[in-house]
């Protein structure tokens, strides 16, 4: 059987006929631990996504292994060996927090696999890397939305809070504070936090006393609820600006009116989907998920999902093989113009996304898009 096996193959490949295979792609994800709610919404946007499209366009099938890294960095990067040793993936798909897909990337770079991070928005995830691409925009992008949103409602003095354990927290304060003050914005205190406490009752009275109009919150959406709570509890009434790291309903509902008011830049808000992939999107999340709102990290996870797929059919339409990593990572390297759900996206020389953001808030206990800024 095995000799009739490889005649078959052999003659196949001299007639120019090929058969259709099954590609892989590695997916790392934080399904437990600290922000296992972004593991959690992106597989769910992953799934709706590959169910949309699980075929190459020269029939090949698309199979997604996720690696559940439970908020560890250290896992993240095992995940990937794992992945890469084990599975044999052509491409990696995540991580979500910066800290976590910085440990990966190495690994990536080392192996020569394209690896597209689908939420990470620290600069260092993708710098002087060849095999690292990210679909959502960067932290300095980022930052300055948030200053300007802050100014443009006159709020000229701020707290800024930083989580000292959290990469993404780190670079981000930078930003808000480099973009805020070059445009006549007063730094008053900067507080710092680590991720898993608790008790904010300390920061917060150093937050009062100082009695910024503002406090921008850097970290994610556990801290950010209670210290929220704490805050109001307190009597501290300045309002809080954050970013794509507090948008999810926890936030909510662990701060619960506690975080009326509270704005954040963030990748998407199905308010404002006006595509046709954004608007069948969201009609299949819905489907699949009785109605539940399709938020940020699933619609990003399904971008960079689809610029895997474009890669991979782009190798095809090059006579190339569909996993075929060289190809796959250049042609990822070389996205222009692409039509996904958070948005247009063109990835520039450092492999980071150049696309626009939204502002929104949480009113009546739900996240109500503000509007957009562009790039």
């Amino acid at each position: 059987m095995k000799s009739l096996t490889s005649f078959v193959a052999a003659a196949a490949l001299m007639s120019g006929i090929s058969f259709a295979k099954e590609v892989k792609i590695g997916v790392v994800l934080p399904l437990t631990g600290g922000v296992a709610a972004f593991g959690e919404t992106s597989k769910k946007g992953l799934e709706v996504a590959h169910e949309q499209n699980s075929k190459l366009s020269n029939g090949d099938s698309v199979k997604l292994i996720i690696v559940d890294d439970r908020s560890d960095k250290v896992e993240a990067a095992t995940s990937v060996k794992k992945l890469l040793d084990k599975d044999q993936v052509s491409v990696i798909l995540g991580e979500v927090a910066s800290s976590n897909s910085m440990a990966m990337a190495p690994v990536a770079e080392k192996a020569k696999t394209p690896m597209i991070t689908h939420a990470s928005t620290n600069p260092r995830v993708t710098k002087g890397k060849k095999y690292v691409t990210r679909a959502c925009f960067i932290d300095p992008f980022q930052g300055a939305v948030m200053a300007k949103y802050a100014l443009d409602n006159r709020l000229n003095s701020a707290v800024v809070v930083t989580d000292a354990k959290q990469d993404y927290s780190v670079g981000l304060s930078k930003a808000f504070k480099k973009a805020y003050e070059a445009s006549g914005g007063k730094i008053v205190k900067t507080v710092l936090i680590n991720s898993g406490d608790k008790d904010f009752n300390a920061q917060v009275a150093s937050i009062k006393a100082a009695n910024p109009d503002i406090i921008a919150f850097t970290g994610y959406y556990n801290e950010a609820a209670l210290l929220a709570k704490q805050a109001r509890n307190m009597g501290l009434k300045s309002p809080f600006i954050g970013a794509d790291g507090v948008g999810f309903p926890e936030l909510v509902k662990i701060g619960g009116k506690a975080t009326e008011g509270f704005m954040y830049t963030d990748h998407f808000n199905e308010a404002a989907a006006a595509s046709a992939e954004a608007k069948a999107y969201v009609e299949a999340y819905h489907k699949k998920f009785n109605g539940k709102t399709a938020d940020s990290m699933g619609a990003l996870a399904a971008d960079a999902y689809g610029m895997i797929i474009a890669a991979m059919n782009k190798c095809i339409a090059d006579k190339k093989q569909s996993d075929d990593k060289e190809c796959i990572n250049t042609n990822l390297r070389s996205t222009k113009d692409y039509k996904g759900i958070t948005g247009v996206i063109t990835i520039n020389k450092d492999g980071d996304s150049v696309k626009s953001a939204v502002v929104n808030a949480v009113k009546d206990g739900k996240f109500a898009y503000k509007t957009t800024v562009n790039p």
